[in-house]
């Protein structure tokens, strides 16, 4: 019995370790994808736009191009900070244990606005980018949707186990 706990004590600081440096490269990849110059992103986001609707519109106008860069612009945020939210809300979910679990959504939900203001705060500071509150929002709520199906994927889990019993 005593073996069994150690080799699951092993298992779980295996899940934690693992899960923190998965949140630690998410974090780098969207300092990477934030920090980037205007210039460049902007051209990359209008030449992906471009291409989808030119597949989209038989012909389409200037307009409906920088519409479709919007769109795109819109769901990155959404989609990536929706990861941040799952992940950071996972690793909260295995370190902290019980009724603590309750503190660290909490904390995870803190931990997922500070990133989604301050990394459209620092944005102001680089070449060609700024600040936009709008950004903040989307940023936001991606994380708070992606904290929400975590939190959701658990209870259902716990739900699905009592079931097959």
């Amino acid at each position: 019995m005593k073996h069994r706990k150690h080799r699951n004590l092993w298992l779980e600081l295996t899940v934690i370790v693992a899960a923190l440096l998965a949140l630690a490269l998410l974090v780098y990849f969207v300092m990477i994808v934030s920090f980037q110059n205007g210039i460049s992103s902007t051209n990359v986001t209008m030449r992906v736009a471009g291409k989808i609707a030119r597949t989209v519109f038989d012909n389409p106008s200037n307009e409906q191009i920088v519409t479709v860069g919007l769109m795109m612009r819109y769901g990155a945020h959404l989609g990536l900070f929706f990861i941040v939210g799952t992940v950071t809300a996972f690793v909260s979910m295995v370190i902290f244990r019980g009724y603590f679990r309750i503190i660290g959504i909490f904390l995870s939900g803190v931990a997922c606005y500070m990133m989604a203001y301050y990394t459209e705060y620092f944005k102001q500071y680089i070449d060609g980018r700024h600040f936009q509150m709008t950004d903040v929002q989307l940023n936001w709520l991606g994380c708070l949707a992606g904290i929400f199906f975590m939190v959701g994927s658990y209870f259902m889990n716990r739900l699905l186990v009592k079931l097959s019993d």
